[in-house]
């Protein structure tokens, strides 16, 4: 047992030893590598509990592999619209993951506090965008890097963002970079800071945030950049004489009226006798219209079938 371990460590630590099973072994130690002491003289310790556990976990995916016939090594599942953020150690990146998501994660000064991807929901104008905290550079797990739609960045300093992009080479995702920490720099700083991006990284695009005196308008902005990424269009529907519902299907740019129907419904398309609109592609409220009307964000559809 570690110097000054809390009790909460303690105890992960005896479920630890009489766990019976690999997935309570995980468990055990998430809980350990959480609870335990953050002074510098635990680092070997939480070297060791890391190893263990990625050992563990590469050991469950590798007989998993085995039964079920593959995979990658993301065991996340991507849903429609997702982002990740990423960066170097100690940028500020689980406390932005906190704050999109409103989901508690362990934010800490230790670097590689964040051992493995941590997925939440960033929720916006009531459409839901996937949130993946990912480890820090450098890590192994290239899968979710590649497949994501976008990524944003933690920085903290202007070198870090050549740095970063040697780790997106083969990345086609759209790229934020979120300058973290700025409450740490004087005004004459930030003036200088905000000047030399504009001058030398004129095609990059990023926000300053202050992870101390960060507003709900500052984040709302963050939120409203991430969601602009994504080439999509929130569309809700409703049944005759009743109100739209308020969660939005998540649809394609330039989708139209037939492709919201398929969605809904395979083979629904074909059966439609009537379709309305109210919304921003419809020229007034209720206009009727065809199966192959483009829709725009926000819009509303009313079907009506044979």
């Amino acid at each position: 047992m570690p110097t000054n371990a809390s009790p909460e460590f303690s105890h992960a630590e005896k479920k630890f030893d009489t766990a019976k099973t690999d997935d309570e072994k995980v468990l055990a130690l998430e809980e350990m590598i959480r609870t335990m002491p953050q002074h510098k003289s635990a680092e070997s310790l939480r070297s060791n509990l890391r190893t263990r556990y990625k050992k563990l976990k590469e050991k469950m995916e590798t007989r998993g592999k085995g039964s079920k016939g593959g995979g990658g090594k993301s065991t996340i599942k991507k849903e429609e619209v997702q982002a990740i953020i990423a960066g170097f150690p100690n940028t500020g990146k689980s406390f932005l993951f906190k704050n999109l998501t409103n989901q508690n994660t362990l934010i800490s000064d230790i670097a590689f506090s964040t051992y493995e991807p941590m997925p939440g929901m960033m929720n916006f104008e009531n459409a839901q965008v996937q949130i993946i905290d990912m480890p820090p550079f450098p890590n192994e797990d290239k899968s979710l890097i590649n497949n994501a739609d976008t990524i944003l960045i933690t920085i903290t300093e202007l070198n870090q963002i050549q740095e970063a992009e040697k780790y997106f080479q083969r990345s086609t995702a759209k790229k934020i970079y979120i300058f973290t920490k700025i409450d740490l720099l004087s005004e004459a700083e930030k003036r200088k800071l905000e000047a030399t991006l504009k001058s030398k990284y004129k095609n990059i695009d990023y926000v300053l945030f202050s992870n101390i005196n960060h507003t709900n308008e500052e984040m709302k902005h963050i939120r409203q950049k991430v969601f602009s990424t994504f080439p999509i269009v929130r569309i809700y529907t409703k049944e005759p004489k009743k109100e739209a519902g308020n969660i939005p299907m998540i649809m394609k740019e330039n989708s139209t009226a037939s492709d919201v129907a398929e969605k809904i419904l395979k083979g629904m398309s074909k059966k439609l006798k009537k379709i309305k609109i109210w919304g921003p592609s419809s020229k007034f409220p209720g206009q009727l219209i065809g199966k192959e009307h483009i829709l725009k964000d926000k819009d509303t559809v009313e079907f009506q079938t044979e």
